[in-house]
């Protein structure tokens, strides 16, 4: 962090990218990522998982909204979470990434995503960041640390805004800017101006690009703010409130944020969670979630269900193109991070915890495609996952062996 820079004023301080013309990327060796993506309630599996193994051919409609990624993509199909089939209803849930529910009787208390985190966060500003579209039910906890607390699962995206960027909604100069409807980046574009006299062509390119993104997200968070300090109603200031209950809205800006917290390499081991909503609302659709993906197979709920799984593979699809047009250093931001997207349940219909489905994207995949491991523990590729990061591990919560992910 010693040789990062900032944009400072009033009190907001944007961490940048690492930028060429500062001589902050000059390593050899470019940061490993990880951006792990778990939906609670499943995907509707015979729209996503391939019917045959091997390269992709008449992908499933699901599978399809991840195209423009096919040549790095692998899924894993099949697999087990044999620790967690004891608990009742959501509950094993929350063992998805550590492979146990109860943390009386796992020998895993850490999850992956912090696993990986205590790797490679040593040198950044936040060591892991988890976010959550949707509100942290008592099953819906996902990310453990190595003493099997709870890391917190942040449910606001103006809250991580905020976060990132060290806005502080009481500061008065803070209010004064948001009072006015103008951007936080008002407060420190005169340092950016400056600065880039500084910067080779590339560098200012890509320094416009971020600081665009940033508008861009904190336009689309929709913050609330709101002063109690504040005597007089007329001075009271007020965003629209953000829209909790659609998917472009909340899951694609959380997503935003997820890109642009690695971007500026706020932190490398970010995870986000898609818990089920009780109410949602869509052009054309509106309904519950969690009573559509426990569609007893009625056609009319599954294919509502389907526009909303639609809607979320979409928008991860458009952050990984987003993280293909960042460059980090010398490489893109996409070719610096693995992702792996999977499911608490294996579907939700059944509340039915093997079958699990594994995405995961990496721009060094060798070989793509569908792989299924019928009944093999989830926690194999995990183990594979730490051992990509570099851990010397031989074990992970219930593994057996570990997969060879880039194979």
């Amino acid at each position: 962090m010693k040789r990062r820079t900032f944009l400072t004023g009033a009190g907001v301080a944007l961490l940048l990218p690492r930028m060429e013309s500062l001589g902050q990327v000059s390593e050899a060796d470019a940061p490993r990522r990880l951006l792990t993506i778990v939906n609670h309630l499943s995907f509707y599996q015979p729209e996503l998982i391939p019917q045959a193994d091997g390269v992709f051919e008449n992908a499933p409609p699901l599978l399809g909204e991840l195209s423009d990624h096919f040549e790095h993509l692998k899924v894993f199909s099949g697999m087990d979470n044999p620790a967690v089939q004891n608990g009742f209803g959501h509950t094993p849930c929350v063992g998805i990434l550590s492979g146990y529910f109860n943390k009386l009787h796992r020998r895993n208390r850490i999850s992956i995503d912090q696993a990986v985190a205590d790797l490679i966060g040593d040198e950044t500003r936040f060591k892991s960041l988890v976010f959550q579209a949707g509100e942290n039910l008592n099953f819906s906890q996902i990310s453990w640390d190595k003493h099997g607390l709870p890391v917190k699962q942040i449910d606001s995206p103006r809250r991580i805004f905020n976060l990132l960027f060290q806005v502080d909604e009481s500061d008065k100069t803070q209010q004064e800017i948001l009072a006015e409807d103008r951007s936080i980046l008002d407060a420190v574009l005169a340092q950016a101006r400056s600065m880039e006299t500084r910067l080779n062509v590339a560098d200012r390119a890509k320094m416009d690009e971020y600081l665009t993104s940033v508008r861009e997200v904190e336009k689309t968070v929709k913050r609330r703010a709101y002063w109690a300090d504040r005597s007089k109603p007329q001075v009271n200031y007020e965003l629209d409130d953000f829209d909790r209950q659609s998917v472009d809205d909340y899951v694609g800006t959380l997503l935003d944020l997820a890109v642009l917290a690695l971007d500026t390499d706020s932190t490398r081991a970010l995870t986000v969670q898609i818990p089920f909503w009780e109410g949602f609302k869509e052009p054309h659709l509106s309904g519950n979630y969690h009573d559509l993906s426990h569609h007893g197979q009625k056609p009319e709920k599954i294919e509502k269900l389907l526009m909303l799984e639609h809607a979320i593979l979409r928008r991860i699809s458009t952050a990984l193109t987003t993280m293909k047009q960042r460059t980090a250093g010398n490489s893109s931001l996409f070719d610096q991070t693995t992702t792996l997207i999977t499911a608490s349940m294996g579907s939700a219909n059944s509340h039915n915890f093997d079958d699990l489905p594994a995405l995961v994207i990496d721009g060094r995949m060798k070989t793509a495609g569908h792989w299924r491991k019928q009944d093999v523990p989830m926690s194999n590729l995990y183990l594979g996952l730490l051992q990509l990061f570099g851990a010397e591990h031989d074990r992970f919560g219930e593994s057996t062996g570990a997969f060879e992910v880039l194979s």
